[in-house]
């Protein structure tokens, strides 16, 4: 693979918005179909010829990029989504129960290398009595758990607190934000509330890519999306972002790997069913996603729902390790007015790392 990563920095805050959500709901990550079709989007905008041959590219055996979803990254550490694993620890007086993971959403490379090689993870969880003897720690009020190592790529004030003030310390929070509309016949207010995710100084989002061909075009179209924003309410500001380049971080490999887990949205194709990429070695989640397009001259229509396989999903590699996905065209059908003549597409491109002890059959 051809690997680069990313580290977006979002002075006003970002509203991702979630799908059946109120405005005021946000999030701290954004899907990586999203994030596709942004790039899709602003391509069209910047480079229109070159969008019909890059999509037609996405049909052939290899695509020209693979996209991960966005993650948040605290410092110079980036993280990961859960695996969909079962931990393998061995149990303690009943201490280390169901609860103590129950808010967690991320791990760090040391912890996903550990879960994805099925691995014990006893030496990362706390101990009742010296807790500071363990070497794990745990963060974000217990929605983020790293080795202790990895403090030292935490930002500058967060490297040497205590581990109670580690897992109490906020690198991110999603806050809400007044809004006024006036009613054009009235001239009555209206306030309604819109979520935001704030980040600390130097945590915000991260993103790994998979490029093989426009890698210059991917980097100029990533530059101009920091100018217009991601995400919703760009329009009064949220989404803006600055890019950087920083090294990539040691993932699992996919070599020999008996299965692999998902870091972004994955749409299988037919034959990747009927080879057993959902068989008996996986352990996924799905998502039915759905949502709004708008052409020029058109009003808004709701797009055809897809389905994906989410993040952190568990794949079966066993009888097809070239697991790729599919794009859907996601437009309603032509019969509906106002139905753009152009693909409205959803990316179910897999981005994979390995899991799986290596060798295993």
């Amino acid at each position: 693979m051809t690997l680069k990563a990313y580290k977006f920095i979002f002075k006003t805050g970002l509203h991702p918005g979630r799908e059946g959500l109120a405005l005021e709901s946000s999030g701290e990550t954004f899907p990586s179909d999203s994030l596709f079709s942004a790039i899709v989007s602003e391509l069209a905008f910047l480079h229109p010829r070159l969008v019909p041959e890059l999509l037609a590219e996405f049909d052939q055996s290899e695509p020209p990029f693979r996209l991960s979803s966005l993650y948040p990254i605290i410092g110079d550490l980036p993280l990961f989504p859960m695996p969909r694993l079962q931990l393998k620890y061995t149990a303690r007086d009943g201490q280390h129960s169901v609860k103590l993971f129950k808010k967690l959403a991320y791990v760090s490379p040391i912890i996903l290398h550990g879960i994805l090689a099925n691995e014990s993870v006893d030496a990362w969880l706390p101990g009742e009595a010296k807790p500071e003897m363990s070497r794990g720690r745990f963060l974000q009020g217990g929605a983020v758990w790293i080795d202790v190592d990895e403090t030292a790529q935490l930002p500058d004030g967060f490297q040497n607190l205590s581990i109670s003030q580690l897992k109490d310390a906020k690198f991110w929070s999603v806050g809400t934000v007044p809004r006024v509309t006036i009613d054009r016949i009235t001239n009555q207010s209206n306030i309604y509330q819109v979520g935001r995710t704030f980040f600390a100084s130097e945590c915000g989002l991260w993103l790994l890519a998979d490029i093989r061909h426009y890698e210059d075009r991917f980097d100029e179209v990533l530059n101009h999306l920091g100018d217009t924003g991601i995400g919703g309410e760009r329009s009064a500001g949220y989404g803006s972002f600055e890019l950087y380049s920083i090294p990539v971080p040691k993932i699992p490999s996919l070599n020999n790997s008996p299965q692999a887990m998902t870091l972004s949205r994955y749409n299988p194709t037919l034959r990747e069913l009927e080879q057993g990429v959902l068989g008996e070695g996986a352990s996924y989640e799905m998502i039915d996603v759905g949502g709004w397009l708008s052409a020029i001259g058109a009003a808004g229509q709701r797009r055809k729902r897809v389905r994906f396989i989410e993040v952190g999903s568990i794949l079966d590699l066993r009888q097809n390790p070239s697991v790729t996905g599919r794009l859907v065209d996601v437009r309603p059908p032509d019969n509906v007015p106002g139905t753009p003549r152009h693909p409205v597409i959803r990316s179910g491109i897999a981005l994979l790392v390995g899991a799986g002890k290596r060798g295993d059959q």
